[in-house]
């Protein structure tokens, strides 16, 4: 006598996890870039940026003129 066994389920510890972690890990990456992309030009591209010209860095590292310095008693 032949018993007819039904095929075996296949659990999901039969299949192979690489492609998912893969998937999943892919995905991580990327959303974690646009969000801090999203943060760059949402907070930090707005500021104001330093003026590097020759006569900016001229400005900063003159001293300060007599009117700023204020009166000595």
């Amino acid at each position: 006598m032949v018993v007819d066994v039904p095929p075996r389920r296949r659990r999901w510890r039969d299949k192979k996890p690489l492609p998912r972690l893969v998937l999943e890990l892919s995905v991580i990456v990327v959303a974690k870039l646009a969000l801090l992309m999203l943060i760059w030009y949402v907070a930090i591209r707005p500021l104001p940026r330093a003026d590097v010209s020759p006569a900016g860095v001229g400005r900063m590292l003159a001293p300060a003129s007599a009117s700023t310095q204020g009166s000595k008693p």
